[in-house]
């Protein structure tokens, strides 16, 4: 579902399946577990109340597995049980079960914002329980960094800690590693891996804009056809097609901030020049607004145009209406919004495109790293 690797036992890691007769495989038990565990979460997430007998009939699951599954679930801390089930019927009413929301929690770091490390905690609905921030240097992030702040966060958490989400930019395969970060200065970074083996908690690594895309997608309403542009120390941008991340055969579709927008513009981390990161990333935004704040105005207008051009053939391609740009509100805001939303209807809006919206990331800043929480959730229990 997105550009991201996972590390650690936890609720959500599949067991291999056993080769059966003719080459097939069967079912393990763990399998099945797994399943309807996971079927009994989702029919209640994240706040809805059903008995046993309700669960049965909503799952197909046989009234002896609900119970024997809901047992487990209560037993994990996952499931409560609380009130009743009103009924006319004579006799004792059916006990009412739920999630048990705060009884654990999830912990997300946010690599993709210059100068910081942002981190939060959080209730099993995503709501933020504790935020805590690193300041780093430019330069390559060293991991340690990363493992002081996720201790500081396991401390905050009252509640055993589900898994943890890191939202980075650069590639992610499934094998364990950031294949490249130029950002951050990281090559073959087995961070999945790495962090499990300090904090001993189950660890979901995904692209910061894919994140992002999927936590606007589960936490904030968005729709399942949509892009997200990340404006942060780099530029990047996750799709979300028939409400699946497209991620690409080489874990690098949206990758946009290294595509060349100006074969004359200035040198990149990546070797090239011209990227669109090296004219629209928020650090240069920074730097050139506090070189000349007069034009302020001017030269948010001018990024949002060439973001613009270079989303007007993707737009055209997918026929995705809903553009979300996530990045600093001093920069993404009514300006650079305006300019992006004229800039691509002016180049595909037909008689056979209609025309885009273009609006800012409903979860601000907490994107990212809320996206990365909805992407443990899924991962551990399936329920996203």
């Amino acid at each position: 579902m997105d550009r991201r690797t996972t590390a650690g036992p936890g609720p959500g890691r599949r067991g291999r399946a056993a080769r059966g007769t003719g080459g097939l495989r069967s079912a393990l038990p763990s399998d099945i577990r797994r399943r309807n565990r996971q079927t009994v979460l989702k029919s209640l997430y994240p706040d809805r109340w059903l008995s046993r007998a309700d669960l049965a009939k909503l799952t197909g699951l046989s009234k002896v597995s609900v119970s024997d599954v809901v047992a487990d679930l209560i037993d994990d801390g996952l499931l409560v049980e609380g009130g009743y089930k009103s009924s006319s019927r004579p006799g004792k009413p059916a006990v009412l079960v739920g999630i048990n929301v705060k009884g654990s929690a999830v912990m997300a770091l946010d690599l993709s914002e210059a100068g910081l490390v942002r981190g939060i905690v959080t209730d099993l609905a995503g709501h933020v329980t504790a935020t805590e921030e690193e300041p780093i240097s430019p330069g390559t992030l060293q991991p340690t960094v990363l493992v002081k702040l996720s201790r500081r966060l396991l401390e905050l958490s009252p509640v055993p800690v589900l898994g943890l989400g890191v939202a980075t930019p650069g590639t992610v395969d499934r094998g364990g590693r950031v294949l490249a970060a130029p950002n951050l200065g990281w090559t073959d970074m087995d961070l999945a891996a790495l962090l499990h083996g300090q904090l001993g908690v189950a660890v979901t690594v995904s692209n910061d804009a894919d994140a992002a895309v999927f936590g606007e997608r589960c936490f904030a309403g968005g729709t399942d056809n949509m892009i997200l542009v990340a404006i942060a120390r780099g530029v990047g941008a996750g799709v979300l097609i028939a409400d699946h991340i497209v991620r690409g055969s080489d874990y690098v579709a949206g990758e946009i901030g290294h595509v060349v927008v100006d074969q004359d513009g200035p040198a990149c981390v990546c070797g090239k020049r011209g990227c669109l990161e090296t004219l629209i990333a928020a650090p240069v935004l920074e730097k050139r607004i506090a070189e000349r704040p007069e034009n302020r105005d001017d030269i948010l207008t001018q990024a949002g145009e060439v973001l613009g051009v270079a989303l007007s053939m993707p737009v055209a391609l997918t026929n995705i209406k809903d553009l979300t740009i996530s990045g600093p509100s001093d920069l993404v805001g009514t300006i650079m919004l305006e300019a992006v939303e004229n800039t691509i209807n002016d180049r595909v809006h037909s008689r056979f495109i209609n025309r885009v919206d273009v609006h800012p990331a409903r979860l601000g800043r907490q994107a990212a790293a809320l996206g990365a929480v909805a992407c443990v959730l899924r991962h551990e229990l399936g329920v996203l």
